[in-house]
Parts: C-alpha cells; structure tokens; sequence
C-alpha cells in the first residue's frame, strides 16, 4: 500500500510540471500531451527515449542530465487444467508493480562526449523471481572512438542481442516477452561491449564480452562468461513506417560451476517456471539468432527463431529451440519508431493525442497477435515445450500512457502431461 501510494504521489507531482494548481483531470492529462523527446544524440543507444521537459533535464558545461521513470501496474487471471496443475501447482490471479524505474542519462561534455545511464527498479522487468527491492539495472558510459568508428560501453548494459531484449520493456507489443527469450539470454549483464553503424546507419553491429561475478559473488572463472554479437540491415527503408530489417545474432555462454540451468516462464511473471531443465553438467552453450522485422504503414511483423547447442555430454550435447511470429496494426494509423543505432522499433507516438476537450482525438489504438514455441525437451533433456497463441490490444492516449490487455493459450507437453492454461493479463503504464 505504501508503494502504490508513493507512485501515486510521483505521478500527480509530474503531471504539475512545476505548476501550483491544476484545475481538473483534463489539464492534468493534458500536461502530458507532447511529443517533445530528448534527442538521440544526448542518451545512450540502449536508452529509451524521454521527455524533453524544463523540469527534467539539466544542461550546463560539463554535464546534460536527463531524468527518466516508468510505473508498470499489471493485473493476470489465470485458469489451468487438473494436467497443468499436476505439472506446475496451483497459479493463483495476481496483482504487481511489474516495475518501478527511475532513470538518468545524459552526457559529460568532453571534446568527445561520453554518454552515461543510470536506472535503478524496485521489483524491475527483469528482477529475480520473488526478489522484492531496489537495486541498480544500468550503470554505464558509452565511450565514442571517432565521428565513424563507432563507441564501446562499459558497466552494467544490455547483451544486445534479440528483438525484444533490444528493445525497452515498456515498448513491447505485448505485456511480456516471449516465453525462450529470457531462458536463452541475460537482460543486463556487467561486462564491455563495441557498437557500430554502417552504410548511412543501414546496417547496425555490435559485439561484446561480459561476466557479472561481482554480483553473485563467484569466482570470474567458475562464474561463466558470455560472447555476444549482432548484426542488422536494412534491406529496405524509406521511412520508419516503410522499412524490411533483417538480422543474426550469436551468443557464447559458459558453465556457472560446470553447470547449465534452463528455465522458462509462461508470459506471465506472477507464475511459475513452466520449462525448466534442472541443473545439467554442461561446458555452456552456443545460440544462434535470426530475424526479420516489416514494417508497412500502421502494419508491423517480426519473426524470430534461436537455436541452441547445449555442450553436455551427459545429456547427449541436447538442442534447445525458440521462435515467435508476431504481428501488430494500429487501428489509427500510427507506426513505431525504428532506432537505427541498434536496429529495434520502439516509441509509439499518437497522430492526435486523447484528452477531454471538445474535437480531441482518439490517442494510438493497437491490436496485436502472437504466437511463440519454445522446445527444452531434445535426447536426454527433458525441461519441456511451450506454445502459447497471444491476443492484444493496448491505447496509447499519449507518449507517456498506456493500457494494455492481453489474452492467452497455452499448452505444455511435459512429464507426460499436457498442461493447458488460458490467461487475461491488464496493465496500466506511464513513462516520461
């Protein structure tokens, strides 16, 4: 209850901007009816974009600050078979902050300036399961080489491989990413990573190295370290609305003490692991990616598949699979915007923003559609496979709001079973 009262505090004292009265729900909603976005040029590529506000930014000499937050309410109700409850246990309906995140990035002004981000999550997108605190996402800096040769980031950052683990959370199409996604790849990790753009920004690359035992505590060689890279182009592109991006990732992940441990859930982070292969004596694993992203007018596609070469000689070095073929259309006719720099689409900015005055328009309406598989069952493993069918629809009444419910089906073939749940997940979004 306090957290719910303090975001509601935060959220009624940025919808002010600095103003000593505001007279009704009108103004207040219609404090927020911008486009302004900070420039590219001043936050990091990973960040996502904010608001270019008076009240948050600071600009002098030696340093642009520009502060960020996102509040992520979400609301699922799930219903199970007797099979998925054998399977799983019991999923109870649910009600979560699915993240609290403050956010600050900005540049040093050197010669050459160095791009930073910080943000910090209590309970964030990507939080360990039932871990229930603050603790710091992000701290790096993005170092520029040259005008053309491209920047390193150092800290704690995203792997920047996969569509959705590329893009921020809060500019998804649907509530959750898709099922293999967080089993195959770590969201933030500590390490350095080179970025590059190509061919008039058409063709986008990065690799990196990275191994957070400072977090968990291991030694750097028994904890396991990870070999990330990406390369994207545009086969076409005319506009963010008119675009054909195609790409192929690769990801080395060694053994944390010898072993490998898979697990998975059901798009729906108040349930349980659905997949889940156990602890297995491996050496790591070898994933390979690819995707294809379409964009035409208010239409968006996205295909991706990843295949994974587990090194266990124990379980028979075992292949595990993932892919997901994704679709959303803007019933109002907007499009999401396409960052170059890392070659993902992401902000969503309504053609006529919703408030209640007289002629005012309908805000972004989306409809969405996805269906994902992910396979851990191959020779001797046996962590299970995942389908599940998706149906969505969000409204952006702004830049900064977003409502969102989803529908799913899911069946899980494991331990002889085959699990079936259904679930309607609400959630309710603001970030500047």
């Amino acid at each position: 209850m306090n957290r719910l009262l303090l975001s509601l505090v935060i959220l009624l004292l940025c919808s002010l901007e600095a103003r000593s009265q505001v007279q009704s729900v009108d103004e207040i909603l219609n404090s927020f009816n911008d486009t302004a976005l900070i420039n590219r040029q001043l936050v990091s590529a990973q960040a996502p974009p904010v608001s270019d506000k008076k009240w948050n930014q600071i600009r002098s000499k030696w340093i642009n600050l520009n502060f960020g937050m996102a509040i992520i309410l979400d609301h699922n109700i799930v219903g199970q078979n007797d099979d998925s409850r054998t399977q799983v246990g019991e999923i109870s309906d649910a009600t979560e902050f699915r993240g609290d995140r403050f956010m600050a990035t900005g540049t040093l002004n050197f010669k050459n300036p160095v791009k930073y981000m910080v943000s910090v999550n209590f309970n964030g997108m990507d939080a360990p399961q039932g871990k229930k605190s603050f603790e710091f996402v992000d701290w790096n800096f993005e170092i520029p080489l040259s005008k053309k040769a491209g920047w390193i980031t150092i800290g704690k950052q995203k792997e920047g491989v996969g569509v959705e683990y590329v893009a921020p959370g809060t500019q998804l199409l649907f509530t959750e990413r898709g099922t293999g996604a967080p089993m195959l790849i770590r969201q933030r990790n500590i390490g350095i990573r080179y970025s590059n753009t190509w061919a008039k920004e058409r063709i986008s690359s990065t690799v990196g190295f990275f191994n957070n035992y400072w977090e968990t505590g291991k030694s750097f060689g028994d904890n396991g370290g990870q070999i990330t890279a990406r390369v994207t182009g545009l086969l076409r592109y005319t506009s963010d609305a008119d675009l054909f991006h195609v790409g192929i990732g690769y990801r080395y992940s060694g053994a944390t003490n010898n072993q490998v441990s898979l697990r998975a859930k059901p798009e729906i982070n108040t349930a349980p692991f659905f997949i889940q292969t156990g602890n297995v004596d491996a050496s790591g694993f070898q994933l390979w990616t690819a995707e294809a992203i379409i964009a035409k007018g208010p239409l968006l596609a996205i295909a991706e598949i990843f295949r994974a070469d587990v090194r266990s000689h124990p379980t028979g070095n075992p292949t595990v699979y993932y892919w997901q073929a994704a679709v959303g259309y803007f019933l109002t006719g907007e499009h999401r915007r396409y960052n170059k720099q890392n070659g993902n689409p992401g902000k969503v900015i309504p053609k006529k923003n919703f408030n209640f005055k007289k002629g005012a328009g309908p805000g972004a309406w989306e409809l969405e559609s996805r269906l994902t598989r992910t396979d851990a069952t191959n020779r001797e493993l046996t962590g299970g496979e995942f389908l599940r069918l998706t149906a969505g629809v969000s409204w952006f009444p702004n830049t900064h709001f977003r409502v969102a419910v989803n529908y799913g089906r899911g069946w899980l073939d494991k331990n002889d079973l085959n699990g079936k749940i259904h679930s309607l997940q609400l959630r309710t979004q603001f970030e500047f």
